[in-house]
C-alpha cells in the first residue's frame, strides 16, 4: 500500500513536470516505516487488551496471531514498532528541511496518528477516519509535495477515492471482530452502528468512492486517463453485494473482504497508471 500511495502522488507530480528518483525511493521507505509502525503497535496493544486472543483469524481480519501464538515476545513487538516510527521521523524531518516547512503539519499528523492510533484513536471512534486520511490524501499529497515543493488541486482530488477506500478496508475488516474489539475497549464504527447499519454505511461510502473517480475526471480535477480506474467496479460491486448479504457471517464475508482490498489497491495503482499515461501523452 505504501508503494502504491507514494507512486500515485509521484505520478501526479511527474505529470506536472517534476520527478526526483531519490525523493521517490526515500518517500516509499518513510511511508512504509510509518505503516509498519502502526501495524506492529496495533498488534501489541490488541494483544495486551486480549482482542487477538478472542478473534477468528481470516486472511483479512482477526489480527496476526504472532503474539497470541508466542512466536514473538510482546517486548520485541513494542520495540520493533517504536523503532520503525523513530526511523520514519528523520525521513519526514529531512523532507521538511529540504522541501518546505509546509510539510511539517502533514508529518506531525502522521507521527501522532501512528503513535496514538491503537491506544487512543481506535478507542474514540477515530480509527477509520485517521486510517483513510493518512493512508490516502495525506500520503499522496506528501509524495507530491516532496517532488514539487507545492500542493495542487489534482493531488488533493485524486486522494479522495483512495482515502475512502482505505478507510473502508479497515471498516469492513472490523466487522468480523466486532465483539472481540468491544470487549477489548475499542470503539469503532461497526461497534457504534451495529452490523446491519454498518454494512449499509460501508456500501454507501464504497459507492461514493468509486463514483468520485469519473466525477473528478469529468470536472477536470484529474486527467481523463484516470478513468481506467473504473476497471475495479466489478470488485467494488462484489464487495458491496456480499457485505449487504453476509455481514453477520464471517466465513461467507471473506470474499467481500478480499474484493474490498482488491478494489482499494487496484484503484490506487490504476490511478497512478492513468497519470503516467497522461504524462506520456504530453510529451
Amino acid at each position: 500500500m505504501s508503494f502504491l500511495l507514494v507512486s500515485l502522488g509521484t505520478a501526479v507530480a511527474a505529470r506536472d513536470g517534476s520527478f526526483n528518483s531519490s525523493y521517490y525511493v526515500l518517500a516509499i521507505i518513510g511511508v512504509t516505516l510509518a505503516q509498519n509502525a502502526v501495524n506492529v503497535l496495533n498488534d501489541y496493544y490488541d494483544y495486551r487488551a486480549g482482542v487477538d486472543a478472542a478473534t477468528l483469524k481470516t486472511l483479512f481480519s482477526g489480527g496476526s496471531k504472532f503474539l497470541v501464538s508466542g512466536l514473538i515476545k510482546p517486548e520485541s513487538t513494542l520495540s520493533f514498532g517504536l523503532g520503525s516510527l523513530l526511523l520514519a521521523i528523520p525521513i519526514g524531518a529531512y523532507f521538511v528541511l529540504t522541501r518546505g516547512i509546509a510539510l511539517l503539519g502533514l508529518v506531525a499528523i502522521a507521527a501522532i496518528s501512528v503513535y496514538f492510533y491503537s491506544n487512543t484513536f481506535a478507542r474514540i471512534y477515530l480509527g477509520e477516519f485517521l486510517a483513510g486520511l493518512n493512508l490516502g490524501p495525506l500520503a499522496i499529497i506528501g509524495a507530491y509535495f516532496v517532488q514539487t515543493a507545492t500542493i495542487s488541486v489534482g493531488a488533493v482530488a485524486v486522494g479522495l477515492a483512495p482515502g475512502i477506500m482505505i478507510a473502508n478496508v479497515l471498516f469492513l475488516n472490523e466487522m468480523p471482530d466486532l465483539e472481540a474489539d468491544a470487549a477489548g475497549g475499542r470503539k469503532n464504527i461497526p461497534i457504534l452502528l451495529g452490523r446491519v447499519r454498518a454494512a449499509k454505511l460501508y456500501a454507501i461510502l464504497e459507492a461514493l468512492a468509486v463514483a468520485w473517480v469519473p466525477v473528478a475526471a469529468i470536472f477536470g480535477l484529474t486527467p481523463p486517463p484516470t478513468l481506467i480506474a473504473m476497471a475495479t467496479l466489478p470488485f467494488a460491486a462484489k464487495a458491496i453485494k456480499v457485505t449487504l448479504r453476509e455481514f453477520s457471517n464471517t466465513g461467507k464475508l471473506v470474499p467481500a473482504l478480499a474484493a474490498n482490498v482488491a478494489t482499494a489497491y487496484l484503484t490506487i495503482g490504476l490511478l497512478a497508471m492513468g497519470y503516467l499515461i497522461s504524462a506520456a501523452m504530453r510529451l
